[in-house]
């Protein structure tokens, strides 16, 4: 039996869909779930109870305490010493397979090329450092077989948090600010085509990390270019030096004024995509759907007001802006 952790976060709904269309067996449990599925990783003793009882075989670590999380230490209670519980229960238990799911936030500076899996660590808060040291305990455990995924942001149409503010200014046609030129190469991944990859893994025996990102690579102007032309929308982009904006804006999440972090903010001008060739030899797969095209899709649905709370996570609803409410009303 398969056991997804945080089944009920972003991730774990989309999974779960691909698992019920291809007849896998699994438990879904997450700490927001009732009392059959509920799961909370921080506590190691009930992690072993429910891996006995209902017989896992498989692991899979979906849970994760968002970047915009406003709490250190429940982020690192999730993040770190969760994974740890389950690394040791899995030990414990001879599980046959565990698969994590880790971040591009590991990485947070301007990347000329497309980083590799053997790319030296770079993060810059406490989201990236706890899936750095995640990774870490996996790779230096007894785990008998384990599968690390490193992915940007995963998308889907139901995908608002952060980009809601972007499709906000968008539907309003309102003046778009890049921060630079917007020339900065980046890279989503689908949540269908993370699934599928997951999925494969079951049956892989091995130890490894893999990073997985969309096949295309696009500049922040041209994707914004691209969604305003998709909703006909009459916005207009322009561009900001960064004379002390990111510090200003990284300043102000800290006091919970705004919603962008020090990682999010320098999203908007570096360039950071995946170099996917060991996945692609691997696992003989290449993800399908375009960087453009799903965040598209996801703008259009919101538009529409469609199906956007069929998943009720904090990644699924639209971000409180914050103070940056009243910079939308002077663009």
């Amino acid at each position: 039996m398969i056991l997804i952790i945080g089944a009920n976060g972003f991730f774990g709904n989309q999974l779960q869909k691909l698992f019920l269309k291809k007849k896998v067996k699994f438990i879904p449990t997450d700490i927001s779930l009732n009392k059959k599925n509920f799961l909370d990783i921080r506590d190691p003793v009930s992690i072993k109870k429910f891996i006995k009882i209902n017989n896992i075989t498989m692991v899979i670590n979906c849970s994760c305490e968002p970047a915009t999380s406003n709490s250190k230490k429940r982020l690192w209670d999730t993040n770190v010493t969760g994974n740890q519980n389950l690394i040791k229960a899995c030990e414990e238990f001879n599980i046959q397979k565990y698969i994590y799911i880790s971040t591009s936030a590991i990485w947070v500076k301007d990347y000329e090329k497309s980083v590799q899996e053997n790319e030296e660590y770079c993060p810059v808060e406490n989201y990236g450092s706890s899936k750095v040291q995640a990774e870490k305990d996996i790779k230096t455990s007894n785990l008998i077989n384990w599968t690390i995924f490193r992915v940007p942001m995963i998308v889907s149409k139901e995908r608002l948090g952060i980009l809601s503010l972007l499709f906000d200014l968008i539907l309003s046609d309102k003046k778009i600010p890049l921060l630079g030129s917007g020339k900065n190469i980046l890279q989503f991944l689908h949540a269908d085509d993370l699934s599928n990859c997951v999925y494969l893994s079951l049956n892989i025996n091995e130890k490894n990390i893999y990073n997985v990102g969309s096949e295309e690579k696009i500049s922040l102007k041209n994707l914004i270019e691209k969604l305003i032309l998709g909703v006909n929308s009459k916005s207009k982009i322009f561009s900001i030096k960064d004379f002390g904006v990111t510090k200003i804006l990284s300043f102000l999440n800290k006091l919970n004024l705004s919603p962008l972090n020090i990682y999010h903010l320098n999203m908007l001008k570096f360039s950071l995509t995946l170099n996917s060739d060991k996945i692609y030899k691997n696992y003989n797969v290449r993800p399908q759907i375009k960087t453009s095209d799903m965040i598209l899709e996801a703008l259009i649905n919101y538009k529409n007001k469609s199906a956007i709370n069929e998943i009720n996570t904090e990644i699924t609803k639209p971000i409180r802006p914050g103070i940056l409410k009243l910079i939308k009303l002077i663009l």
